[in-house]
C-alpha cells in the first residue's frame, strides 16, 4: 500500500508541476521576452530539453544503480534530484533572456530525471513481484491526473506568472520528498 500511494503522489505532483510549466506559464513567460519569437523558442528548449533529459535519465539510473549509503542506493539521488528540481523551476521565473530560460528549463529536467531514473527503479528492486503491475499503473495514473490537474492550477496564474512557477516548483520537491517519506525505509 505504502509504494502504491507514494508513486500515486509521484506521478501526481512531478506533472502537475511539469504542466503548470511546460503547457502553460512557460508559454506565457516566453512572450514577455522583448525581440524574441516565442513559438522558435519553445522549439529549441524542447529540442534542447529533450536531448539533457535523455542524457541525464541514463546517467542518474547508473549512479543510483552503484551508490551506497547510509540512506540506501535510491534515496539521496530523489531527493537531491526534488530539490534541484525544485529550485531550477522557480529559477525559470527570474530571467530575462530566453537563453536563461532554456539553462534554467533544461536544468530543471535534469533534476526531474535525477528524481525518475532511482525513483521509477524502486519497482523492480523492492515492490513485490505480484505489485509491479499496480505499482506502475500507480505511477502512469498519477500523471495523468497530475497533467490535467496542472494544467488546470496554471490557468489560475496566467496573470501572475511568477506565482505559478513558486507553485510548480513546491509541486516538483514535494514530487520526491514525500514519496520517500512514504515509501518504506530503503534498506
Amino acid at each position: 500500500f505504502r509504494f502504491g500511494a507514494g508513486f500515486i503522489v509521484f506521478g501526481l505532483l512531478w506533472m502537475s508541476g511539469l504542466g503548470i510549466v511546460s503547457a502553460v506559464l512557460l508559454p506565457m513567460h516566453y512572450k514577455t521576452i522583448p525581440g524574441v519569437n516565442p513559438d522558435a523558442l519553445v522549439g529549441v528548449v524542447n529540442a534542447f530539453t529533450a536531448v539533457a533529459s535523455l542524457v541525464a535519465n541514463l546517467m542518474f539510473g547508473n549512479f543510483s544503480d552503484r551508490s551506497r549509503s547510509r540512506f540506501g542506493r535510491r534515496t539521496p539521488w530523489i531527493l537531491g534530484g526534488a530539490v534541484l528540481y525544485g529550485v531550477a523551476i522557480w529559477v525559470i521565473s527570474l530571467p530575462t533572456s530566453g537563453l536563461t530560460i532554456g539553462i534554467a528549463y533544461c536544468i530543471g529536467l535534469i533534476g526531474l530525471n535525477a528524481v525518475q531514473a532511482p525513483l521509477l527503479t524502486i519497482i523492480s528492486d523492492r515492490v513485490p513481484e505480484d505489485f509491479r503491475a499496480t505499482a506502475s499503473a500507480a505511477v502512469g495514473g498519477g500523471g495523468v491526473a497530475g497533467q490535467a490537474i496542472g494544467m488546470l492550477i496554471a490557468s489560475l496564474f496566467i496573470n501572475h506568472v511568477e506565482i505559478g512557477f513558486i507553485v510548480a516548483a513546491v509541486f516538483a520537491l514535494l514530487s520526491g520528498v514525500l514519496s520517500i517519506i512514504i515509501f518504506p525505509r530503503e534498506p
